[in-house]
């Protein structure tokens, strides 16, 4: 089968962060020269690479914590329940 050029592939993934997992770091040259730098998680049942060039990678890690600090304002954490007569 030909590819259409005029075209975009698209591909969609939802990636689940959690607390308790540890994330491998890598920086290595192209073939062309140019650095690029890469995340990488791994577990037995999956795993995921993002790979990019420096300034990817910050604009990346800028989005994710606007967005962890857009979902703490709107759904800030619970505070702990305060119950007369017992101190804490």
């Amino acid at each position: 089968m030909q590819s259409d050029p005029t075209r975009r592939s698209a591909l969609s993934v939802a990636l689940l962060a959690n607390t308790g997992i540890g994330y491998e770091v890598d920086a290595w040259l192209a073939g062309d020269g140019q650095a690029n730098g890469s995340v990488r998680y791994h577990t037995d049942r999956a795993w995921f690479t993002i790979q990019g060039r420096p300034a990817a990678l910050r604009k990346l890690a800028q989005a994710l914590l606007r967005c962890a600090e857009l979902t703490d304002q709107t759904y800030p954490a619970p505070s702990a329940p305060v119950v007369e007569g017992v101190a804490g």
